[in-house]
């Protein structure tokens, strides 16, 4: 029996994305189901496919699988569901329906009319306390109208949406992960400087102000009675202006391929995955942290809320005292060690490519 095919729309192979590394990931399991085709050639035509996945994220690397979308309803799988930045960062390649209808949301946020975009943007400089790309506006209306099935991989991402859509129809799916089995803790360490001893905390990713990496770096100041073995590795390529202290404490590894990322990943004592107030966001590295069942602390926003066992996770509150709040997490995971690594089948690429069948295989007909 021939199988359907299945356009697969995101970001490109070679985007330095975290949602072009988890397409890549999900093909191979996908594979049991469709005769899958990775999308990369712009304006390809979504109807040529028995079936369509639309992966919609934050920025412009996703415009493709935008613009496939409104021209063939579809599957979407929402990455992020605040996705402000994209329609911002791609105003230009925008049809005039849908920026009439951002300036609508904007305008029923914030209680203000907007008539174009010089209009908003003239409103929020006037405001610097408000902070464009958290402001939680229901933006995610348009894609969702557009859609034929919302999938989300965080259970209050899915409250949130299923209360404000009621009539949308919207599933969770597991997030997939590989199994990683590290390489002897005392080697991995000793690649970065790191005694044998220590106990190592790290954050994880590309280190941008939307990591606060600033409130990380406080909180760790502030910790004034850090045992001497407590150790923080900022384990990924610096952005935004980052300037690492000179700090023999603190480890900067720059860019990591791939694979040497995961080892050292499931190998520390206890991550920190910090994000501003944004919503929705999916989070590859936390996710294999917790699908190792690594302790991890980060933020109690909506999207990060992955997991309803937090026993290896600690939320910390974004705010006025986020700082000492996070201080406060770093001396009482010091004070329990980690349980044992083990891997939660729970977050395999099988179990996620069933999710996914079964969730396109109930989707409304187009």
């Amino acid at each position: 029996m021939t199988r359907k095919t299945l356009g697969i729309y995101g970001p490109l192979p070679d985007d330095r994305s975290g949602v072009a590394v988890y397409i890549t990931d999900s093909l191979a399991s996908l594979a049991a189901y469709y005769e899958h085709v990775r999308v990369t050639e712009p304006a390809t035509d979504p109807h040529q496919f028995d079936q369509v996945l639309y992966h919609l994220g934050n920025n412009a690397m996703h415009h493709e699988a935008f613009r496939a979308l409104a021209a063939r309803p579809g599957p979407v799988i929402l990455h992020e569901y605040n996705n402000i930045d994209y329609y911002l960062s791609c105003w230009d390649r925008l049809p005039p329906a849908e920026r009439d209808r951002f300036l609508a949301l904007a305008g029923q946020h914030l209680g203000h009319r907007f008539d174009d975009r010089t209009a908003l943007d003239r409103y929020l400089d006037a405001r610097p306390e408000l902070d464009p790309y958290s402001l939680d506006m229901g933006v995610e209306s348009i894609a969702i109208g557009q859609a034929t099935e919302i999938l989300v991989h965080s259970a209050e991402a899915h409250h949130v949406l299923a209360r404000r859509h009621p009539q949308a129809r919207i599933q969770r799916i597991p997030f997939g992960v590989h199994p990683v089995t590290p390489q002897r803790r005392t080697d991995l360490l000793a690649a970065h400087g790191v005694p044998s001893g220590a106990f190592v905390f790290a954050t994880f990713g590309f280190l941008g102000a939307y990591k606060r990496i600033g409130v990380l770096l406080d909180a760790w100041r502030q910790w004034h009675d850090r045992p001497a073995d407590a150790v923080l590795i900022l384990a990924g390529e610096a952005r935004d202006g980052l300037t690492v202290p000179d700090d023999p404490t603190i480890v900067h590894t720059g860019y990591m391929p791939d694979a040497d990322f995961d080892q050292l990943l499931v190998s520390v004592d206890c991550a920190i995955q910090l994000r501003g107030p944004w919503l929705g966001e999916t989070s590859g590295p936390l996710t294999k942290l917790l699908a190792h069942r690594r302790p991890v602390i980060t933020s109690e926003i909506t999207g990060l809320r992955l997991l309803d066992d937090t026993r290896d996770v600690t939320y910390v509150p974004v705010g006025g005292s986020e700082v000492t709040d996070l201080t406060r997490a770093l001396r009482a995971r010091y004070a329990r060690r980690p349980s044992a690594r083990r891997f939660d089948a729970a977050y395999t690429w099988e179990a996620w490519a069933a999710g996914v069948f079964l969730a396109l295989d109930q989707a409304a007909p187009v």
